[in-house]
């Protein structure tokens, strides 16, 4: 009895969400209005890791997260790993990464990153949006995101749009810094809606 339930379940539930994974991944590519000004939208691809890691350093300099082989073993990833970049003018301007973790059917912020002249034009309220929507499409329960203590700007960022913080992990970069664990339950709508950046 208790095989044919797992089996059931694998079949009705299991591979539901499997499959509305798999249709939220299927990004297509489009061109987008932010704030007024016209930005391609499109699926980060291994291609594009050279400009990524630009921007990446352009953003948070020594800080980078990762390395260049951590950059592209994720963009490798196509089952659990999820990139967005945007473009103005082919030049890469912003992007986002996120985990999937299926068993707690939540999504993880890894990364967001958006050039300093570009930065305070709605372009980071526009890529974690963008998550946030393609998360309930899949039908997940949360988003979160992890960052410094000492990262106030970011964190207001997330806060603006319905994030609360739920943990604080102390030394948890190798510098000693605490970290800050920040998240979005999504049965409710409690964000900013796309157009709206805020500021």
């Amino acid at each position: 009895m208790l095989n044919k339930f797992k089996e059931w379940y694998r079949k009705n539930v299991n591979d539901k969400n499997e499959t509305k994974i798999k249709e939220a991944l299927e990004f297509k590519n489009r061109f987008v209005n932010i704030c007024g000004n016209t930005y391609f939208l499109g699926k980060g691809m291994i291609a594009d890791l050279p400009d990524i890691i630009r921007v990446d350093k352009a953003a948070y300099g020594n800080e980078m997260k990762w390395t260049k082989a951590q950059f592209k073993t994720q963009l490798n990833n196509n089952k659990d790993r999820f990139y967005l970049i945007l473009r103005k003018d082919d030049e890469l301007v912003g992007f986002i990464c996120i985990s999937i973790s299926r068993d707690n059917k939540c999504c993880q912020i890894q990364n967001v990153a958006v050039l300093p002249k570009f930065q305070h034009q709605g372009l980071g309220y526009f890529l974690i949006t963008t998550i946030i929507e393609r998360a309930r499409e899949m039908e997940l329960n949360c988003v979160f995101f992890i960052c410094q203590v000492g990262h106030i700007k970011t964190q207001d960022l997330f806060k603006d749009l319905g994030f609360v913080q739920v943990e604080v992990k102390p030394n948890y970069y190798d510098d000693g810094e605490n970290a800050i664990v920040l998240r979005l339950n999504l049965d409710k709508k409690n964000y900013l809606a796309s157009n709206n950046f805020g500021r």
